[in-house]
């Protein structure tokens, strides 16, 4: 199906009304951002119902575990491997040939988690205090 001209916003390499409120599936984005030697891959993939719904859990759970500064542990790395899977989506980048905003936000993630961002403004003094936690340190 073409594209109208007017359906693209600015800036974005998507098409309006093709969000999860339209009807969509959240994975199908990846049709429209894909670029690279993973294309194939993700194209196949998009639109899986297993895939949607690792999408939506992955974003809620690190989301709410990055707002709140809970499971820093596993939330630092849950989020730098989400990150280097969004990276992937576009290999070689189009912007830059050698690095992306992907890998930034992966390494600021890291730079957060080992600077201890995560013991300020945060519930993670009370949630390291735990018994679970205590006895499962990765939890931390």
């Amino acid at each position: 199906m073409a594209l109208l001209r007017q359906d693209v916003r600015p800036g974005f390499r998507d098409p309006r009304r093709t969000g999860f409120r339209a009807g969509r599936v959240p994975s199908s984005f990846v049709v429209w951002v894909t670029d690279g030697i993973f294309e194939g891959h993700y194209t196949a993939i998009a639109g899986n119902l297993a895939v949607d719904i690792v999408l939506l859990l992955a974003l809620l759970v690190l989301g709410i575990t990055l707002t709140l500064g809970f499971a820093s542990k596993l939330t630092t790395f849950g989020m730098v491997a989400f990150l280097l899977v969004m990276y992937t989506l576009v290999v070689p980048p189009a912007d830059n040939p050698i690095i992306d905003d992907h890998i930034l936000l992966a390494v600021g993630t890291l730079a957060v988690y080992f600077l201890g961002g995560f013991d300020k403004l945060s519930v993670n003094g009370w949630w390291k205090e735990l018994p679970p936690v205590k006895r499962f340190p990765i939890l931390g």
